[in-house]
C-alpha cells in the first residue's frame, strides 16, 4: 500500500553534514497503524516529513498504490495524505471559524478555496462535532484561535480524516497537551483510524503510548530503523523492555525516559 524504497534525506549546511535518514525499507499494509520511537534527531518527523512532501528526498522513492509519490509536490499529495501536527494551530486557520476550518478541510488538495456554508451542511459539521463530545457542536462561528489546546487538536483529527485520507501521519499531536487531553486526543485518533481503517503513522516520544497504540511499532536511531515489534510481541511489551532495546543499540537519552505518561 505504502512503501519507502532506499529513502534518504541528507542536510547540507555551509558548516555540515546530515544524514538523517538513511536508506530506509519500509511497507506498510492497508489499515497498518505504525508508531514510531527514538531518540531526539532519530530522524522520526524527517520520514514524516518525507511522505508528506514537504522535503525532497535525497534518494529512494516513496510509493502509494503504486503510484511514484517522490516528485509530487505536498499540496498535490495533500489530497491522499492526511497530518497532525505538534502544534494545535499549525493544522488549522486561526483567524476563521470552526465551520470554515471543516469547509476547507472538505477542499483539501482542490484549487477552489471558495466557501459555502449552506445549513445542510452546518448540520451535518454539528453532527461530526457532536460526535467528538468535547463541547464544539455550539462553537461553529466560533474563531479557532479562541478554542483551548484540545478542543483545537480535536478540530484538527476531524478536519484531517473529514475526506478519509488513504495515509494519516501523526507527528507527536499529543505533545503540546496537558495528560487529560492527550488522552483524549489519543481516544479521538484511535476511533477515527478504526472505524475509517486508515494507514497511519504516529511519531510519538511517549514509550507507554506507542505500545498502547497501533498495530506496529518502529524504534529509530540516526535515521535507521534498529527494532521493529508487531503482533503480540508489541501488545505484550513493557517500556523497561523498550529501554533495553535502546540500551541494547548504545541508545541512552533522557527524553526517551521521562515521556512515559499519557
Amino acid at each position: 500500500m505504502l512503501s519507502l524504497e532506499r529513502l534518504s534525506k541528507t542536510f547540507q549546511t555551509a558548516a555540515d553534514r546530515v544524514v538523517a535518514i538513511r536508506e530506509t525499507d519500509l511497507h506498510l499494509e492497508e489499515g497498518d497503524f505504525l508508531t514510531i520511537i527514538g531518540s531526539n534527531g532519530a530522524g522520526k518527523s524527517t520520514l514524516l516529513n518525507l511522505i508528506a512532501g514537504s522535503y525532497p528526498p535525497t534518494s529512494g522513492r516513496i510509493v502509494l498504490r503504486g503510484v511514484d509519490l517522490t516528485g509530487i509536490p505536498a499540496h498535490r499529495r495533500a489530497r491522499r495524505i492526511g497530518r497532525i501536527v505538534q502544534d494545535p494551530l499549525a493544522g488549522t486557520a486561526p483567524s476563521m471559524t470552526v465551520a470554515e476550518n471543516l469547509a476547507l478541510a472538505m477542499k483539501r488538495g482542490r484549487r477552489s478555496l471558495r466557501l459555502a456554508l449552506p445549513r445542510r451542511l452546518r448540520r451535518r459539521f454539528r453532527e461530526q462535532l457532536t460526535a467528538l463530545n468535547v463541547g464544539l457542536e455550539d462553537r461553529l462561528r466560533c474563531r479557532v484561535d479562541l478554542l483551548s489546546g484540545g478542543e483545537r487538536q480535536a478540530l484538527a483529527v476531524l478536519m484531517a480524516t473529514l475526506v478519509p485520507p488513504e495515509v494519516l501521519l501523526l507527528d507527536e499531536h499529543t505533545a503540546a497537551l496537558d495528560p487529560s487531553n492527550a488522552a483524549m486526543i489519543v481516544r479521538l485518533t484511535r476511533s477515527f483510524v478504526e472505524r475509517l481503517n486508515l494507514t497511519t503513522l504516529m511519531v510519538t516520544h511517549n514509550m507507554e503510548q506507542a505500545i498502547d497504540v497501533g498495530t506496529r511499532l518502529i524504534m529509530m536511531h540516526k535515521g535507521e530503523i534498529i527494532e521493529e515489534l508487531h503482533g503480540v510481541e508489541k501488545s505484550q511489551a513493557t517500556v523497561p523492555q523498550l529501554v533495553d532495546l535502546f540500551s541494547q543499540h548504545h541508545v541512552v537519552d533522557d527524553e526517551l525516559l521521562l515521556e512515559r505518561v499519557v
